[in-house]
């Protein structure tokens, strides 16, 4: 299992699509510390050009960063596909299994490796977004509690996309498709979408969409209802997918 993970991040290091994600990620962020606002990988965000004038300082960027997520979901997408989807699509799975790997200890070490990932790509978003933006426009005015709440931030900011790579995760260990991957994600977005819409008295349906930002953490009931709904959502697509993977033949 220890080894699994190793190779897992040996391949990953040295593929040119994660270090092509990384550069995308910058520049991303980047544009938040020269003109304000971030480019969107699945969707445009268009504000007006007054809110535009000026970059972040450091506590912007860092506050403003929470909200990016949907970038950061789909890069982390593009690492998952990376990490399991060419083992699972090119059946490279069967090398360790012949080995003595059990299915179980294969999907745990693959599970680790994405919940890695997830906390790397999050860290290092807040980080390229924090420096470039303190360099240039300054470190600004520090609110109170800023760190506590920012702690907060990342631990459930994290587990939103501990949840979404559960799920993509799921789709790769039922149909072994990059297209579905995608396909899934911009159909799952629209499904937990929608119960809000529908049932729009129903408080916790509004933390469905597995996002979460800074503005968000002095909600105690915001904060209560987004575990809730992510760690339901990781164990049912955690435990479906090991299922799967499970009853699939060599």
């Amino acid at each position: 299992m220890i080894h699994t993970i190793q190779a897992d991040f040996y391949r990953l290091f040295r593929s040119k699509g994660f270090w092509i994600t990384e550069f995308i990620l910058f520049v991303l962020l980047l544009m938040g510390a020269t003109i304000g606002a971030t480019g969107h990988l699945m969707s445009v965000q268009t504000t007006p050009p007054e809110t535009r004038t000026h970059g972040w300082n450091g506590i912007e960027a860092l506050i403003n960063a929470s909200s990016n997520d949907s970038n950061l979901v789909f890069l982390c997408i593009i690492l998952v596909c990376l990490v399991l989807g060419v083992d699972l699509i090119g059946k490279l799975y069967k090398n360790s299994l012949t080995v003595g790997v059990s299915r179980t200890e294969f999907f745990l070490a693959k599970s680790f490796v994405l919940a890695s990932i997830a906390l790397l790509q999050l860290i290092a978003s807040l980080v390229i977004a924090f420096v470039p933006s303190t360099l240039l426009n300054g470190l600004g005015t520090i609110p109170d509690g800023f760190v506590t709440n920012l702690l907060l931030m990342i631990f459930l900011q994290f587990l939103c996309l501990l949840a979404w790579l559960s799920i993509i995760s799921f789709i790769l260990y039922l149909t072994h498709s990059y297209l579905a991957v995608f396909i899934g994600y911009l159909i799952s977005s629209i499904i937990l979408s929608m119960p809000m819409f529908i049932f729009p008295d129903i408080e916790i349906l509004r933390y469905l969409n597995l996002n979460f930002a800074y503005a968000m953490t002095s909600n105690s009931q915001a904060i209560l209802y987004t575990i809730t709904v992510c760690v339901t959502v990781i164990l049912f697509f955690s435990f479906s997918g090991l299922t799967i993977f499970k009853k699939k033949s060599l």
